[in-house]
């Protein structure tokens, strides 16, 4: 059962994602907001960041089992390989294969807006290691 099907995911989509969504986009450049679409039992955020001189186009999916499980993003602008950079240009934003306890992501408190700025500031992240070969944050652990 994916998200879009259940009254409770509806609901979370309705109150609190969809909102956070019209407030980021609010008097922000075309070519930068966020447009949503359905995709199977979840959804896709599709946007472009540019955290320092690059423009970068992502993918953020909420997964069926969103807001439980974070989302993924995935740069789709290709980019030189890191050592924070996970199969598929998915980028290491969470713990991955954490239990929900031990997990950085909290759906109490994050909207899918989060993973966004999440994602802006692991771009910064990545365009800093290029010019100095240091990450600049420490890792997830």
């Amino acid at each position: 059962m994916g998200l879009l099907d259940t009254e409770p995911g509806k609901r979370r989509l309705l109150a609190v994602e969809v909102p956070a969504v019209e407030r980021y986009n609010a008097g922000r450049d075309p070519d930068y907001r966020i447009t949503v679409a359905r995709v199977g039992g979840g959804l896709t955020l599709s946007y472009c960041l540019k955290p320092c001189h690059n423009v970068y186009r992502l993918e953020t999916r909420l997964l069926s089992c969103y807001p439980i499980m974070a989302p993924e993003t995935r740069v789709l602008t290709p980019l030189k390989h890191c050592p924070h950079l996970l199969e598929g240009q998915t980028i290491c934003l969470w713990r991955q294969g954490s239990t929900r306890a031990s997990n950085r992501w909290d759906a109490s408190q994050f909207t899918c807006v989060f993973a966004v700025v999440a994602a802006w500031r692991w771009l910064l992240c990545y365009e800093l290691w290029h010019e100095t070969g240091e990450w600049p944050l420490p890792e997830a652990k």
